[in-house]
């Protein structure tokens, strides 16, 4: 007598409703959903280890999860483990916007201006960053009349630049640094977080070493911009009577005027 195989011996078919039960459990993918999340392991395994390779030590005693999380409507975020190096981004390479930590994945890097935004309340701006947006803009505005003499009023027309920057240069000590307020205004600092606004079409950057690595070098330069400009500043919302005069009267004698001709 032939013995059954011991798989067959012990096979005991499912009921229809257990079976049922089962398929129902079982989510198949369209080939679009399965190459994108092909896409996001991929993308996750770089990003980690670009945070092994940014922060060892922080990367070393992590215990976070790198389980990739689906929502409801299912969507792809970002997995605990990957939130942290975000974080170590945000804090030592450069700023990261507060909706990147959210639920849903970007394919790239966001990157959020840091300069004037003309769409921003200029009432939370401080008085020098007003003030040399309406000169930037040849617009009327009612610092003029707080801070100015009557007889000083900014003079309308397109500015010589390099005429400006001799003559601040020439004039000395914080004043050779108003060059760097107009430039900052008028998104012409040379600098990917200044310069930028919501209206331009940024450039793409990914999650790899040569867009990370040039990013945080623009936000270090970023940074001494700001460590030169700040206090001037500071001493223009110090002492606003005297600073806007100055600003004015180099600003007057750079205005660039038509010759008319006979």
């Amino acid at each position: 007598m032939v013995s059954k195989p011991l798989s067959l011996c012990h096979y005991q078919p499912a009921s229809a409703t257990t079976a049922l039960a089962q398929l129902k459990g079982i989510r198949f993918l369209s080939a679009q959903d399965a190459i994108e999340q092909l896409a996001n392991l991929a993308n996750t395994g770089q990003i980690l280890w670009l945070y092994r390779k940014h922060f060892p030590r922080d990367y070393s005693r992590s215990t976070a999860s790198a389980e990739i999380p689906h929502s409801r409507d299912g969507e792809s975020g970002y997995s605990a483990k990957e939130q942290e190096f975000m974080t170590l981004v945000d804090r030592h390479l450069f700023p990261l916007p507060d909706f990147f930590f959210d639920d849903a994945r970007f394919n790239v890097i966001p990157i959020y201006p840091q300069g004037v935004d003309y769409e921003e309340d200029p009432e939370y701006l401080k008085l020098a960053i007003r003030a040399a947006m309406t000169l930037f803009l040849d617009e009327p505005s009612p610092d003029w009349q707080e801070w100015l003499p009557p007889e000083l009023q900014p003079q309308l027309g397109a500015l010589d630049w390099r005429k400006f920057e001799r003559r601040c240069r020439k004039a000395g000590g914080m004043k050779a640094r108003l060059p760097l307020l107009i430039q900052f205004v008028s998104h012409n600092t040379d600098n990917l977080w200044f310069d930028a606004d919501q209206e331009v079409e940024i450039q793409d950057f990914a999650w790899n070493e040569e867009d990370i690595r040039y990013l945080a070098k623009e936000w270090r330069k970023a940074q001494r911009f700001m460590q030169k400009l700040d206090p001037l500043l500071n001493r223009m919302e110090t002492h606003p009577r005297y600073w806007l005069a100055q600003l004015v009267r180099l600003w007057n004698a750079c205005v660039k005027t038509e010759r008319i001709t006979m």
